[in-house]
C-alpha cells in the first residue's frame, strides 16, 4: 500500500493523520488490500451502508465520489475513527492498517461509479428557467411546481372534460410503488412529457407521463433513529434550471440531476437530533430555493430559509419565533420563545409583482398548554409575508393568538384580486384550521372579512381587525373542554381550490369535535427528543368530510357536498377546471363535482388511503387528470 520501493516515512512525531494527509498509496494498493477491505465493510459497514455500499437502512451509498464529510484520504480515516456525531456513522475502533484497507476498497466503489456516471448520459432533457415558473398556470401541458402557480390557485384552464362528459373517463395506466409507507401525500410536478414524484420520504422518480414507465429513480434512507411526530410524510419536488429539489426527513435540501436523478449538491437545513424535520415541497423563487421546516411538537425555534440554486449555499432565514429584540418577541413570556416550535412544514405562495412570499407557521409548543408560554405567541398560527429577495417580514396576521388547540396555519395561501367594497383588492383567501375562512389584504395584511368555515363554538366572532373573541369553552382545562372544531380542525394541509372566473373558493372541509385536556404545570414532562404536547385530546365523534364552495370575496357558502367517509384527516386537496369540475377524494373514493352546483358528476373507489390532491395537464394534446391512492398513481383521461 505504499509507492513501490519507497515505503511510508514518518519523521519522529509525525502522526497518522499527518501521514494520510498526503497518502498517495490508493493508486498503489493491490488486490489483497482491498479485498482486506471489502471484508472488513462487509463485517462492518454493509448493515447501515448497504451491500458493495448502496446505500442501507440508516446510511447513505458510498459508490459516488464526492462524500459528505471530505472526500481525502484523511477524511475518510477521521470519519472511520471519529464517527459523525449526530448520524448512525460511529467510531469504528478500526487500527490505522485496517481503515486504510477500508479506505482501498471505497476507492474502488468510487472509481466504478465514475466510470458509470461518465457513461451515462441525460436520460431526459428538462431545463425550466425563471420564465416558465412566473408562466406557471398558463400552459395546460405542465404542472410547474407544488401549487400548480406561484398564486396557489390549484385550478387549470383545461376544458376537455366537463360534467357532460366526464362518466366516459377511464383509466389511462397506474404506477404502483415499492414502497413502506401506506400513502402518498405529495403532489408531482410535471415538465415537458414527465413526471416528477416523491412516493415516500426520501425516493424521487421520474415517470414517462404517457406511459407511466420509470425513467429514473433516487432513493435516499435517513437515519433509522429519527423522531416523528405525525408520520415519515413528504409533498413533493420543485424544478428548476435541469434540477428537481426536494427536502429529506433528516433536514437536508438535495437537487438532483433532472435528466438522470445524480446528486447534484446537498446541505443541511437543520439537525434532525434536534427534532427538525422536513416533509413539504420546496417552492423555487429567483433562483432561491425556498423550504420550511416540520417538528413543531419537539422544542425547536421554527425558521424559512433560501437557497441559491446552483450551489446549495444559504441565502436567508426567517426565524418564525422572534428573539430579543426582535418584533414580536415581547409575546413570550417565561423565555419559551428558545423551544417555541412555529413550524412551517406546508408550501407558501408568491406574488411577483410585489416580490412577497406568504407562508403559513404551525402551532406553538407545547401543543395544549399555554401555561408555559405566557402571550400571544408570535408568529405561530399566523401568516408570514416576507419579501423574498431578503427574507425581511414584511407583515404577519395571527389567526389563532396563543393557540392550545394545535390549529397550525399551514395551509396553502390563496392570491386573489377580488371586488371588496366596490374596489379591486389584492387580497389572500384564508380557509384556516381554527373554523374560521379570512380574506387580507395581501400588500399589508389587514383584515378584510371572516366568516365561519364549519360549526365553531371555541370564539363567538371575530373583531374588526380579525381577532378571535374567545368563548368559554376555547380555555383548555386540566378537566378537559368539548370544542368546535376538533383536533382535525376545520381543515388542514389539503389544498383549497380557486375558480378565478367565477370567483369562488372550493374547501375540504372537517366537521368535528374534540376534549381538549392539559396537563397541571408540575405534570408536563418532555418525551423521548424533547416531544412535547402538554397532554392532548380524545376524539368525541366520527369526522364529516364535506366540500363547500364559497364567494371568495366574503365567504357566503354557495353549495355543500358531503363527501365519501373515511378517517380523519383521510382526505385530499381539490383542483378546479376551466370545465367547470372541482376534483378530490376522500375515503378512498375519487369524485368530480359540478363546480356550479355541488352536485357529484362521477365517482370511482381507488382502493387505497387518499390524501394526495389530483392535478391536471395534457399528455398527447389530451387533458388527464393524476392522483394518489395508497402506494399508487392513477392517471384518467377520456
Amino acid at each position: 500500500m505504499t509507492l513501490p520501493g519507497n515505503g511510508i516515512y514518518c519523521a519522529e512525531g509525525d502522526s497518522p493523520e499527518a501521514v494520510l494527509q498526503y497518502s498517495i498509496y490508493q493508486g498503489y494498493a493491490s488486490e489483497s488490500d482491498r479485498s482486506a477491505g471489502q471484508r472488513i465493510f462487509h463485517e462492518q459497514c454493509t448493515g447501515c451502508h448497504g451491500a458493495g455500499g448502496s446505500g442501507g437502512p440508516a446510511a447513505p451509498a458510498l459508490t459516488r465520489p464526492g462524500y459528505a464529510h471530505g472526500d481525502s484520504d484523511l477524511a475518510i480515516y477521521q470519519v472511520l475513527r471519529d464517527g459523525v456525531p449526530g448520524t448512525a456513522m460511529r467510531k469504528t475502533g478500526l487500527p490505522l492498517w485496517s481503515a486504510m484497507h477500508v479506505i482501498a476498497y471505497l476507492r474502488t466503489l468510487q472509481s466504478h461509479s465514475r466510470e458509470a456516471m461518465d457513461r451515462q448520459q441525460p436520460l431526459v432533457a428538462i431545463k425550466v428557467n425563471n420564465d416558465r415558473l412566473l408562466a406557471a398556470g398558463t400552459d395546460p401541458s405542465t404542472w410547474l411546481m407544488y401549487s400548480g402557480s406561484y398564486n396557489g390557485w390549484r385550478h387549470t384552464p383545461l376544458a376537455e372534460i366537463t360534467p357532460v362528459n366526464i362518466n366516459r373517463m377511464h383509466l389511462w395506466w397506474v404506477r404502483q410503488f415499492d414502497m413502506a409507507a401506506a400513502n402518498i401525500e405529495a403532489t408531482p410536478v410535471v415538465v415537458d412529457g414527465v413526471l416528477f414524484m416523491t412516493p415516500q420520504a426520501g425516493d424521487v422518480v421520474a415517470l414517462n407521463a404517457m406511459t407511466g414507465d420509470v425513467v429514473w429513480e433516487y432513493r435516499r434512507l435517513p437515519d433509522p433513529d429519527i423522531t416523528l411526530a405525525y408520520g415519515a410524510a413528504n409533498r413533493g419536488v420543485a424544478v428548476n434550471g435541469d434540477k428537481v429539489f426536494f427536502g429529506s426527513l433528516d433536514g437536508y435540501l438535495i437537487a438532483l440531476n433532472a435528466g438522470n436523478g445524480k446528486l447534484v449538491w446537498r446541505t443541511q437545513v437543520a439537525n434532525s437530533s434536534d427534532g427538525y424535520s422536513i416533509t413539504g415541497a420546496p417552492l423555487v423563487i429567483n433562483g432561491s430555493v425556498v423550504i420550511g421546516i416540520a417538528g413543531g411538537e419537539a422544542p425547536i425555534r421554527g425558521f424559512l430559509a433560501a437557497y441559491d440554486s446552483a450551489s446549495g449555499q444559504e441565502r436567508w432565514r426567517f426565524h418564525t419565533i422572534p428573539a430579543p429584540g426582535e418584533q414580536g418577541h415581547e409575546t413570550w413570556g417565561n423565555d419559551a420563545w428558545r423551544k417555541g416550535g412555529g413550524a412551517t412544514w406546508n408550501t407558501g405562495s408568491y406574488d411577483p409583482s410585489t416580490d412577497l412570499l406568504y407562508w403559513g407557521v404551525g402551532n406553538p409548543n407545547p401543543d395544549f398548554s399555554g401555561d408555559a408560554r405566557p402571550g400571544d405567541n408570535l408568529f405561530t398560527s399566523s401568516v408570514i409575508a416576507l419579501h423574498a429577495s431578503t427574507g425581511r417580514l414584511a407583515w404577519y396576521f395571527q389567526f389563532s393568538p396563543h393557540d392550545e388547540h394545535d390549529w397550525d396555519s399551514a395551509q396553502t395561501p390563496v392570491l386573489a384580486d377580488l371586488l371588496i367594497d366596490g374596489v379591486i383588492r389584492k387580497v389572500i383567501c384564508w380557509p384556516n384550521r381554527n373554523g374560521f375562512y379570512y380574506v387580507l389584504d395581501r400588500l399589508t395584511g389587514a383584515f378584510l372579512a371572516g366568516t365561519p368555515l364549519v360549526e365553531v363554538d371555541w370564539a363567538k366572532g371575530l373583531t374588526s381587525t380579525g381577532r378571535p373573541i374567545p368563548a368559554d369553552v376555547n380555555l383548555v382545562s386540566t378537566g378537559g373542554r368539548m370544542t368546535r372544531p376538533g383536533i382535525a380542525g376545520a381543515t388542514n394541509w389539503q389544498n383549497p381550490a380557486y375558480d378565478n372566473d367565477r370567483k369562488l373558493i372550493f374547501v375540504h372541509t372537517t366537521e368535528s369535535s374534540s376534549i381538549f385536556i392539559k396537563s397541571a404545570p408540575a405534570g408536563m414532562t418532555r418525551g423521548r427528543h424533547g416531544f412535547y404536547l402538554g397532554s392532548g385530546y380524545s376524539q368525541t365523534e366520527p369526522t364529516m368530510h364535506k366540500v363547500v364552495s364559497l364567494s371568495a370575496a366574503t365567504g357566503q357558502r354557495r353549495w355543500t357536498y358531503e363527501a365519501p367517509p373515511g378517517a380523519a384527516g383521510d382526505y385530499s386537496g381539490l383542483l378546479s377546471t376551466g370545465g367547470g369540475l372541482v376534483l378530490g377524494a376522500s375515503g378512498g373514493i375519487f369524485f368530480a363535482l359540478d363546480a356550479g352546483s355541488g352536485r357529484e358528476a362521477w365517482r370511482v373507489p381507488l382502493g387505497g388511503s387518499t390524501k394526495s390532491p389530483p392535478i391536471s395537464f395534457t399528455v398527447g394534446g389530451h387533458q388527464v387528470i393524476a392522483i394518489s391512492a395508497g402506494r399508487s398513481l392513477f392517471l384518467f383521461g377520456l
